[in-house]
């Protein structure tokens, strides 16, 4: 049978189109695709600029005057409530990857942004749950084609982009991915559509061979969320179902400003008939929340996307009724500072120690590996200019030091995922084999565990101390008026050193609630006289989610 399929021109959709081509091919059709123009570029979901179903109404016009037999529809440009009865969907295809993506120059992942980097976004959702993440980036609204936005990753213009990883995969653009980000995707995200002329049963009955029903009870449960809702792609809403018998749907809105979230999550034996029902009750309990306050018409209408931060202030202030945990983390941005967001704390990253070099050779000469504890480092042997042999494996604790170190343009052969430890990094050691020399290239205040750990793996251990960080000599004039004003409610002390120029530099506050990352910090935080209110369990996502229940314990308590 030939059969004519529709799409628009841009790249990705004539990537998505040719996949569908060979997909009817290998049911021994011939297909023919046809170009159907468009008038806008590309579709947008910000309060500016945003056209409900530009794209479907321009593709389902090209079926009803018979210029193609099959149109290909993105999920998400299809219009919500508008289902004319002259066409029908043939077939939702088995869903790609529901995930956004993350890229930026140098492939930096999220957390490890500089402050106030300028961030391209296309849509409420994804502005809400980013600012949840890093409100002291800069967001921008963003337009055109995927590869529209990619080219704006350039220095003075976009730091970073996100953008959907179905959209990247079917343009064989992975490589320019530096993350998949966990946040929650639109409805119907990564979903493709078939609509054809309701008349033409022959059409109808070839299409629906690549009908996959589990991916379309999915999708119409996830957009029943937004129609349940009475909103549309506009607002900062988010859903996720999976199917496996039981049907799982998640579901969230969002405040635009990033500091309130509610969220929602069911599991149900659902058909196809009842998906919809399914997507409403989830937003019926959503409003019972109140959740829809933050998608009202006054909510939208106060969108204001930023082009550049005003100030060079430390800290991103929030709305007045952010009732977050707000907690004080003297650390870098990175993982760490992400995770504790994510458990919902407002967190505030500053600098209490600088680093500063020592007196050291280099021992580097014939290392069979070189181990990198921490981004400081890789500033250190710069400043050194000393150069790792193109020959010497190198090793990284955590995924911020991982970035930094492919960032000046070498590869990394071990480094665990996650927030950095030594533990972790002797673990994806192999056994040592034969005669192999570890350079461990370090701050004079990094504990003997990884050393100790690399030559139980039987390694010859050498261990080079090339700087140390030193508390700083004044206070931030910012940081320390909120502190004596009292701000924040709790600190996080990551490595033992901090101890000192917390409690006597900044100077520990009673009603300020200190935790500690490990036992050799708590124990040092106590040597300074200063109670210790909890002690991560574990150095991973597991143990900041058990400090910030703690925290909201306390406070639910109090």
């Amino acid at each position: 049978m030939k059969l004519r399929l529709g799409t628009r021109g841009s790249a990705l959709a004539l990537a998505r189109s040719e996949m569908v081509a060979g997909l009817l091919r290998e049911q021994g059709h011939e297909v023919e695709i046809v170009r159907v123009a468009t008038e806008a570029v590309d579709t947008i979901h910000m309060a500016e600029g945003y056209s409900l179903g530009v794209f479907a109404q321009e593709l389902r016009q090209s079926l009803r005057d018979d210029e193609v037999d099959i149109v290909l529809h993105s999920v998400k440009d299809i219009p919500l409530t508008d289902h004319p009865e002259d066409l029908v969907l043939g077939a939702v295809l088995a869903r790609g990857d529901h995930r956004d993506a993350f890229c930026s120059i140098h492939n930096v992942p999220l957390a490890a942004l500089p402050r106030r980097s300028r961030v391209g976004v296309t849509s409420l959702r994804r502005l809400a749950q980013l600012r949840a993440l890093r409100p002291d980036l800069t967001f921008v609204d963003v337009g055109g084609t995927l590869q529209d936005r990619l080219r704006r990753l350039e220095p003075g213009d976009l730091d970073g982009v996100v953008v959907s990883a179905a959209g990247v995969h079917s343009l064989g653009l992975e490589d320019r991915v530096a993350e998949y980000l966990p946040i929650l995707p639109a409805p119907g995200q990564g979903a493709l559509a078939l609509e054809v002329r309701s008349a033409d049963e022959e059409t109808l009955s070839a299409v629906k061979e690549l009908n996959d029903v589990e991916t379309r009870i999915c999708i119409d449960a996830e957009r029943a969320v937004l129609t349940g809702l009475n909103t549309t792609y506009l607002a900062p809403v988010g859903a996720l179902a999976s199917r496996r018998g039981i049907l799982g749907l998640k579901a969230g809105i969002f405040s635009i400003d990033g500091t309130k979230r509610t969220v929602l999550e069911i599991g149900l034996p659902t058909s196809q008939y009842h998906a919809q029902r399914t997507g409403h009750n989830v937003a019926e309990a959503l409003k019972a929340r109140r959740a829809d306050r933050f998608i009202s018409a006054e909510a939208l209408e106060q969108v204001k996307m930023t082009a550049d931060h005003a100030d060079d202030s430390l800290f991103v202030e929030s709305s007045e009724d952010d009732d977050r945990i707000r907690l004080l983390l003297p650390r870098q941005e990175g993982r760490l500072s992400q995770s504790l967001r994510e458990n919902q704390l407002r967190v505030d990253c500053v600098q209490l120690q600088e680093a500063k070099l020592l007196s050291a050779d280099n021992i580097i000469g014939d290392a069979d590996w070189v181990v990198i504890p921490s981004g400081m480092t890789v500033w250190a042997v710069r400043e050194r200019g000393w150069d790792i042999p193109e020959t010497t494996k190198i090793a990284t604790m955590g995924t911020t030091t991982k970035r930094t170190v492919e960032e000046a343009g070498r590869k990394v052969d071990i480094s665990p995922e996650g927030t950095a430890s030594s533990q972790k990094l002797v673990d994806e050691f192999p056994p040592a084999e034969g005669e192999q020399r570890v350079v461990i290239l370090a701050p004079d205040q990094l504990s003997t565990k990884l050393e100790d750990g690399l030559r139980k793996k039987g390694y010859h251990v050498d261990r080079s101390e090339i700087y140390t960080m030193g508390d700083v000599d004044e206070i931030d004039p910012a940081l320390r008026s909120r502190w004596d004003d009292g701000v924040w409610d709790a600190v996080l002390l990551s490595q033992p050193s901090l101890a000192y120029v917390y409690a006597k530099t900044l100077g520990h506050r009673d009603h300020v609630k200190v935790l500690a990352w490990d036992e050799e910090t708590a124990e040092a935080v106590r040597n300074e006289g200063v109670e210790v209110f909890a002690v991560a369990k574990s150095k991973d996502i597991y143990g900041v989610a058990d400090l910030a229940r703690q925290l909201e314990k306390a406070r639910s308590a109090g």
